[in-house]
């Protein structure tokens, strides 16, 4: 695990997890608190930290950590980690 992860960063300050989480526990199944509310939040952060767009196919397809990397390493956003 890296400090340097940007993606993972931005999950674990938005949800208030410890950093010892697991990538595979940064998911919609696995949080309680990630509802729709907070995805329509998180969306917004992303958004704005990464400087992308999300289209709804797209947005109805982040539902974890690594969907969420693999959505935005294919809009050109280079994430270190």
């Amino acid at each position: 695990m890296s400090d340097h992860d940007e993606l993972r960063n931005l999950l674990i300050d938005f949800f208030g997890l410890s950093s010892a989480v697991q990538n595979e526990e940064l998911s919609q199944s696995s949080l309680p608190a990630w509802d729709s509310l907070a995805m329509v939040q998180l969306i917004g952060e992303l958004q704005s930290t990464f400087g992308v767009e999300f289209d709804l196919d797209q947005i109805q397809a982040l539902r974890s950590y690594s969907e969420i990397r693999e959505c935005l390493s294919r809009k050109g956003v280079n994430l270190a980690g």
